[in-house]
């Protein structure tokens, strides 16, 4: 592969906000097929200091023989789509030509709209196989509580991209709870309407995609092993410790059933549109494995993270405790848990997280450590 293309990657790679090998150095340029006359995708290599590689995607469009990134004209995507292109698979009818606009505010994939009607998402970091997000797009098919699925971009069994409803003036979950809270307004409806979608995303998996089991031993044993570890580096944790190992031996015995699930499921991860919540991004935890993410795991582990999602609003907008334990309750009663009885699995996943809480706090924004430990220190205060 020629050095000035891998230059010329590399520069688009590192001056973009979804690149995460900045600290690497760039060792290959894959190209895959073409997909019409002018549009194929590049794949950067990237090494690492301890040997590792990353691959990078980015989808070239040729134009006078130069190659660009072709999410700044993203209209080629969908008329590749739209036409069948090699690579492409279309589940559903899509127009021909609809005007394209690249979203601004990209993270760790880049996103187009088209009009109003559909986006793609463009995979920038890729890992071999199936997509999750588009492998539990397809399974959620009209479920109502997730954008419909119209396609996808796919080389040599890898997705490098997934082309979704484009849901009608969405509002952000976590800055209208931020908003609610702000103003000491009642979240409760809304809350409700999300424990109910979430108990749908739920049950249609476990319908239509393989189940397990999980050993409640060793998940209390990880657990204790995860908290350990923040305990030594955060020290402000170390007081709720036999608190917090109470709660994970109340696991230990059980087995616990297992399915897909969202995995990183939280109120910035909800979209309200048209009066109904939607369930967006089902890529998993980031810095989890393609195989971590695609494991079955209770469904509890969703249901905490938003529960630690409605403290961290409230932190924001400084609402009360009521607030805060009304929120609670009208999620757990619309995804069909009690609200009066605090059930042991659940109570072992948010402590879990409010663990996993601390250590980023402590390290990116100590002024929020309170937030974890206001709930480490809740276990406390109930036995």
């Amino acid at each position: 592969m020629s050095a000035d293309l891998t230059r010329r990657l590399w520069d688009l790679a590192v001056a973009s906000r979804w690149f995460s090998g900045r600290s690497g150095r760039p060792v290959d340029v894959e190209l895959g097929p073409w997909a019409g006359e002018d549009l194929r995708p590049a794949v950067l290599v990237v090494e690492f200091g301890d040997g590792h590689r990353e691959r990078f995607h980015v989808p070239l469009l040729y134009r006078d023989g130069e190659p660009v990134d072709a999410c700044d004209d993203g209209g080629v995507l969908l008329r590749a789509l739209h036409d069948g292109a090699p690579g492409f698979e279309r589940y559903r009818d899509v127009p021909a030509d609809l005007p394209a606009r690249r979203y601004a505010g990209e993270q760790s994939n880049t996103s187009v709209f088209f009009g109003d009607e559909l986006l793609v998402k463009v995979f920038r970091r890729l890992e071999p196989g199936r997509s999750v997000d588009v492998e539990l797009h397809e399974a959620l098919a009209g479920s109502g509580v997730v954008a419909e699925l119209y396609g996808a971009w796919v080389w040599d069994g890898t997705d490098l991209a997934v082309f979704l409803e484009a849901l009608h003036d969405p509002t952000d979950g976590y800055v209208l709870a931020c908003d609610f809270a702000r103003e000491g307004r009642d979240f409760t409806g809304h809350a409700r309407a999300l424990g109910e979608a979430l108990a749908t995303v739920h049950h249609t998996l476990a319908e239509r995609l393989p189940t397990a089991t999980i050993d409640g031993a060793a998940l209390a044993r990880e657990s204790r092993e995860r908290f350990a570890t923040v305990a030594a580096e955060v020290p402000e944790v170390r007081p709720f410790a036999d608190a917090v190992d109470a709660v994970f031996a109340e696991i230990a015995d059980d087995e616990l059933p297992a399915q897909r699930v969202h995995g990183d499921c939280h109120l910035g991860q909800v979209l309200l549109s048209e009066g109904g919540w939607r369930y967006v991004d089902f890529e998993g935890e980031p810095l989890k494995s393609m195989e971590e993410r695609r494991r079955p795991d209770s469904p509890l582990r969703d249901v905490a993270g938003m529960l630690r999602s409605f403290a961290y609003a409230r932190a924001a907008g400084d609402a009360s405790a009521d607030w805060l334990a009304d929120c609670r309750a009208a999620f757990l009663a619309g995804y069909g848990l009690p609200t009066d009885a605090q059930d042991p699995v659940l109570a072992a996943y948010e402590t879990d997280k409010a663990g996993y809480e601390a250590v980023y706090e402590a390290r990116f924004r100590p002024e929020l450590l309170t937030v974890p430990l206001a709930h480490l220190a809740s276990l406390v205060t109930e036995r």
